[in-house]
């Protein structure tokens, strides 16, 4: 009877160390991260797009979305505000933009509260892709994003040691003290004995 409540014992440690280690990796790896754009990220169109479109994983909040259609020069061809719609993120553009190499320059916040952002860059016409060479800064462009060729995010598997960690700990504890009672109890039977 005292072998299987110890055992219980072990098996609980185990248990609330393997919910310790999903509870550590499992949020960092929740954040939305964009699926597709319109246009894509190098693509070449024969005329300007009339709207720019970002499908993301999940839904992302209505609040800190921002897009910017930049050129060469910095301009940004966005004509409003971003239209959020179950995890589509759009923005019209103007109708005048001109055979040029453009970037998108992306920032949402995900349904878990973490910033994300990037960028994409397409060509009109036969005009030379965009090539950053430097961040723009922040007073040149307003609400750009951080200069970023891919959507960023913790990514979860960098926490995944120290929750492999924790539970490690978790379980030699609980060993350890399966152990010492163990053995105390060995040394309480002996004297009994003697007695």
């Amino acid at each position: 009877m005292v072998l299987l409540s110890r055992f219980r014992t072990l098996l609980i440690g185990v248990l609330v160390a393997s919910m310790a280690t999903l509870a550590v990796s499992t949020p960092a790896a929740a954040h939305d991260e964009l699926v597709s754009s319109t246009p894509a990220s190098g693509e070449r169109l024969d005329a300007a797009p009339a709207t720019v479109s970002l499908q993301f994983s999940a839904d992302v909040l209505t609040i800190g979305a921002a897009v910017v259609v930049a050129d060469a020069a910095g301009r940004d061809w966005v004509i409003g505000e971003p239209v959020i719609d179950v995890g589509t993120v759009s923005v019209d553009l103007d109708a005048s933009m001109p055979v040029a190499g453009y970037e998108i320059r992306w920032r949402v916040v995900s349904a878990d509260g973490h910033p994300i952002s990037g960028l994409i860059p397409f060509t009109i016409g036969d005009a030379e892709p965009l090539v950053r060479e430097a961040a723009p800064r922040a007073d040149d462009t307003e609400s750009a994003a951080p200069d970023q060729s891919a959507p960023q995010g913790d990514g979860g598997l960098r926490l995944l040691p120290i929750g492999i960690g924790g539970a490690a700990l978790a379980v030699g504890a609980f060993a350890l003290i399966y152990f010492i009672r163990r053995r105390r109890a060995g040394r309480g039977d002996d004297t009994d004995a003697t007695d």
